[in-house]
């Protein structure tokens, strides 16, 4: 895939969540679903990304932090918090890529496997931030706040598909992204235009950052990589929508 085509991927994605968000109590068991799908597309695609050794067992400890994440946000017990039950899964996930290069019959690029490995259960894992976020802006009546950021995310997302050069791309995204966050933040949810703005324009600035950094791979045009270059960025904002959650009156 090009560019053009990897960015409406990324955009489709964050829409989705955008729609999920509106769908009352039932959306933080829609947003696990769709966050289990983005983990899988992030394991699926990480070994071919970083060109990993070994990439079986890469995709299997990705996606397996990404998926079991979703899981225990919706499915923990009472006396484990999800966002602690997250930190457990990530450090299995850890755990997990060590036992991977200990039983591999090949052994060349232990290092880079490794650090490869452990990146992705980190990315994959912390996808789920949106399901905490989610869930606790249903108790709150706020889930407006997570529809203008993940509406934000997607109009970041579908302005990198644009053939500018990179930095006048990166900028216009930027704008956008910031832009539509801010106008949906301060309609739907009431908030004030300057915090509405910081709000998108870290959205907008860490997803183009991580949109950039995942794209600059060499093969990250190819077919099965660029799928974790459109779902690498919707994963990590996710960190946002449950800091403004947390973080919001």
């Amino acid at each position: 895939m090009t560019v053009p085509e990897r960015a409406p991927l990324g955009a489709a994605l964050a829409l989705l969540l955008a729609v999920v968000s509106l769908t009352g109590a039932l959306s933080p068991v829609l947003m696990a679903a769709s966050l289990a799908l983005l983990a899988l597309l992030i394991g699926i695609a990480w070994p071919g990304l970083l060109e990993l050794p070994s990439p079986g067992g890469t995709r299997a400890v990705v996606a397996g932090t990404g998926i079991v994440a979703t899981l225990v946000t919706v499915l923990s017990p009472e006396r484990i918090t999800p966002i602690s039950g997250v930190v457990m899964v990530c450090a299995s996930g850890v755990l997990a890529a060590f036992v991977h290069q200990m039983v591999r019959a090949e052994r060349r690029d232990l290092t880079a496997s490794l650090t490869g490995t452990v990146a992705g259960v980190f990315v994959a894992g912390i996808s789920a931030c949106w399901i905490i976020a989610q869930s606790a802006a249903v108790e709150a009546g706020t889930t407006t706040m997570i529809t203008a950021i993940a509406a934000g995310l997607a109009a970041t997302l579908l302005v990198n598909s644009t053939p500018l050069p990179q930095m006048p791309r990166f900028l216009l995204s930027a704008l956008t992204g910031v832009g539509v966050t801010m106008v949906l933040a301060v309609s739907l949810a009431g908030l004030g235009a300057a915090l509405a703005a910081a709000i998108g324009l870290v959205t907008a600035i860490g997803a183009s950052c991580a949109h950039l950094l995942t794209g600059s791979s060499l093969v990250a045009k190819e077919p099965v990589p660029s799928l974790a270059v459109a779902a690498v960025p919707v994963a990590t904002v996710g960190v946002v929508a449950h800091l403004v959650v947390v973080l919001l009156p």
